[in-house]
């Protein structure tokens, strides 16, 4: 017969299991925190798996890039493609289909230039008074755009994203800019 084990050790044997278990959960949770410090929102991100190199495909060989839009079946206040990516200088042909079937309402497609979101959502928002130009503001900072498309109709625009970075698209009828909106990138 064995002699029974007192409450003690018990207890001290949970007190080292829960000083290790803490130590590792401590542990992994300050590895988060410094690649989160030292890398930003991007260390959350995946890595790309072959790195960028200087024999990519110039601009000139690459496919066009074919991309139709229309507002989103959900939310017709907002578009049904949220991202666009492409190479940086390969040619974009996008088609901006004004298709809903229970909300139709007009609208366009403008693209500002890379790293203008902020200001291109004061821009956007500056449009409300520009009904004869179909809203579309006057702005060095819109690379493309559409013109403002009643419902049922759709327009082709081509345009290119000169280099690598991330472009502001939305619609700028009134009210609309701050749903229908998106991002493309360029690599």
């Amino acid at each position: 017969m064995s002699a029974p084990s007192s409450t003690s050790e018990k207890s001290s044997i949970w007190s080292v299991l829960n000083v290790i278990i803490g130590t590792v959960i401590g542990g992994v949770v300050l590895l988060w925190v410094l690649a989160f410090i030292f890398d930003g929102l991007g260390s959350l991100r995946p890595k790309d798996a072959a790195p960028a190199t200087a024999a990519a495909a110039p601009a000139a060989d690459l496919p066009v890039l074919e991309i139709t839009i229309k507002p989103d079946n959900a939310n017709p206040l907002a578009y049904d493609t949220k991202t666009i990516s492409a190479k940086a200088g390969q040619k974009i042909k996008l088609t901006f289909t004004n298709i809903h079937p229970t909300l139709p309402q007009p609208h366009n497609f403008v693209i500002g230039k890379a790293g203008t979101k902020d200001k291109m959502m004061a821009i956007a928002m500056s449009a409300m008074t520009l009904v004869d130009k179909g809203y579309i503001p006057d702005s060095p900072d819109i690379l493309a755009h559409t013109n403002l498309l009643q419902p049922g109709t759709s327009e082709t625009i081509e345009f290119t994203l000169p280099a690598a970075g991330e472009y502001p698209y939305f619609c700028t009828f009134p009210g609309h800019v701050a749903i229908m909106n998106g991002v493309a990138t360029a690599q």
